[in-house]
């Protein structure tokens, strides 16, 4: 790793993509947005089964807002519904039907739920949050003052960027800047990217070593998973990032019928408990499986070689989630100081966490400046 050593990490979180009106929510006020969009798509024909799927997870929100068990987020949702916790009110809406069946099908409809919601809004987001994106990769690349990096700056770029959000702003802001123009014109975006989404089957899913990366934790919207009966998963796109339109959001899109089964065609959407379930080796029928593991461990290549690390807009919230970038974050042994760029007060509470909650020793940096 003789061009690349100290490699500066970046973490970019969901204040990255927040913007109260047009950009994409917070975990905690996804509920609000999810019902938004249900008045929205309330008498599209075209999407009755998208319909159902967003009104089965907002029911399932509301329902666990008190009592023994609770869920304030989508992510803590499906950890309950995962774990058995929601198996009463998921056989009061199925009687007759097998629990797994409906476990695995109410977590569907949350990606779902969470998918068209996010793909639905990502035109207005775009407008608003663009020009933050395209900023923050000129900066990366050192390049403010010469333009926009080329092929020969990613080949050689010390930079790796991981992402726990599922939108496309930092790809779509990637295409819109005419980085690497040239190889735009001949390679799928995802494959410039160095992401590994740019394949058709996990199989062949490999992330190159000594050179830029974007990394997306938790997967994407925009793309489908496909269970192909023990032979895999292959990925499927929906619209073409390089060449973007707004894209209709129909139950085409998730529903179609070419693709029978209860679980076997998915949006590629990463929840932090079936990442739990995958990285702790479990047995799993969830069609992202090869994708979980193989980012991850990616991730677990990348961290030890890390220089500085850069958590922009991840605010270690949610104990499940966090304790996994936590773990990252201890592999940077050679790490010589952590910037955390937040909100002022988040600023203080994350870097007060991980000195004395997490026991974290690298020095940290606070930048309390919105993304």
């Amino acid at each position: 790793m003789s061009i690349n050593s100290g490699l500066r990490v970046y973490v970019l979180g969901a204040g990255c993509s927040y913007d109260g009106q047009h950009g994409y929510p917070l975990a905690n006020g996804f509920l609000s947005e999810l019902k938004a969009y249900a008045v929205k798509i309330q008498d599209r024909k075209d999407c009755k089964q998208i319909k159902e799927a967003v009104q089965q997870t907002i029911d399932l929100l509301h329902e666990y807002r008190s009592g023994q068990y609770q869920a304030s987020t989508i992510d803590q949702l499906v950890n309950l519904i995962l774990t058995d916790k929601c198996d009463d009110f998921l056989r009061r809406q199925s009687p007759a039907s097998n629990i797994e069946g409906l476990r695995l099908g109410a977590v569907r409809n949350a990606q779902i739920s969470t998918s068209a919601c996010f793909l639905e809004k990502e035109g207005l987001a775009m407008d608003r949050l663009l020009p933050k994106y395209k900023a923050f990769i000129r900066r990366i690349f050192n390049e403010n003052e010469v333009g926009t990096p080329h092929s020969t700056s990613l080949q050689n770029s010390n930079v790796r960027v991981f992402s726990f959000n599922y939108d496309r702003l930092f790809e779509l802001a990637f295409v819109s800047a005419r980085v690497a123009e040239e190889d735009m014109k001949v390679y799928c975006p995802y494959k410039v990217l160095n992401s590994g989404l740019y394949v058709h089957d996990t199989r062949d899913l490999e992330i190159m070593k000594d050179r830029f990366c974007f990394i997306k934790l938790h997967g994407s919207i925009g793309f489908r998973c496909i269970d192909k009966l023990g032979y895999g998963q292959k990925i499927c796109w929906d619209g073409d990032i390089g060449r973007w339109k707004q894209v209709k959001v129909t139950d085409e899109m998730f529903f179609a019928t070419r693709m029978p089964g209860g679980f076997r065609d998915s949006p590629l959407v990463v929840f932090p408990y079936d990442k739990k379930f995958v990285r702790d080796g479990k047995t799993s029928r969830l069609p992202n499986r090869d994708y979980i593991e193989k980012v991850w461990k990616y991730a677990e290549y990348v961290f030890p070689e890390a220089a500085e690390l850069f958590v922009i807009g991840y605010s270690f919230s949610d104990w499940e989630d966090s304790n996994y970038l936590v773990d990252l974050i201890r592999r940077a042994t050679n790490c010589h100081q952590i910037e955390i760029q937040n909100l002022p007060n988040e600023c203080t509470r994350i870097s007060n966490l991980l000195k004395d909650k997490h026991q974290i020793r690298i020095p940290i940096k606070m930048n309390p400046v919105k993304f």
